[in-house]
């Protein structure tokens, strides 16, 4: 819903439609629109967040560049696959939010760290020096890889230049 309409068209009304409820079900469980973006962007961060465990076992993992980067670009073909790209819609929907609503953003915190951990992790296991640090700036080149995509801009870089600036991002730690 998030991904086709934005936040605006997260109603009570379109919830209890989509669900095929009777109207008021939903007001029922989620008196204000606070509390239903809260509980939209807790099963957003259920769905969508890795587990602990994918961050304990990249970091047993021993993997060269090419191992690293393959593993980058299945996550980011993943995402963008049309089944994934409402999700994804939906993820940045509830970002903006999340900068507006201070009680969404305490969700989010929590839910970009391991975002970050994931990364780090992935950093470790390839080595680098810094993994704190370049896993920081990976999240970010990712999530703006990911919103480039999501514009569908003329300008939107292609699988090969995707591949060409992870890489580059690879060399620098």
């Amino acid at each position: 819903m998030l991904g086709e309409s934005g936040s605006r068209g997260l109603t009570h009304r379109a919830v209890d439609a989509a669900a095929g409820v009777p109207e008021g079900t939903t007001s029922n469980y989620f008196r204000t629109r606070s509390s239903l973006l809260e509980a939209a962007l807790a099963l957003h961060v259920e769905l969508d967040t890795p587990p602990e465990a994918a961050l304990t076992g990249i970091a047993d993992l021993e993997l060269s560049d090419a191992e690293a980067l393959e593993l980058m670009m299945v996550t980011i073909v993943r995402l963008l696959e049309s089944a994934n790209r409402s999700m994804l819609k939906a993820r940045y929907e509830l970002v903006l939010e999340s900068s507006r609503h201070p009680e969404l953003h305490e969700t989010f915190e929590p839910a970009r760290e391991r975002f970050v951990g994931l990364a780090e992790a992935l950093l470790s296991a390839r080595g680098c020096a810094q993994p704190r640090k370049h896993a920081k700036q990976l999240v970010v080149v990712m999530d703006g890889v990911l919103l480039d995509a999501v514009l569908g801009a003329a300008t939107a870089l292609d699988r090969d230049e995707i591949r060409d600036l992870l890489a580059r991002q690879l060399e620098s730690c």
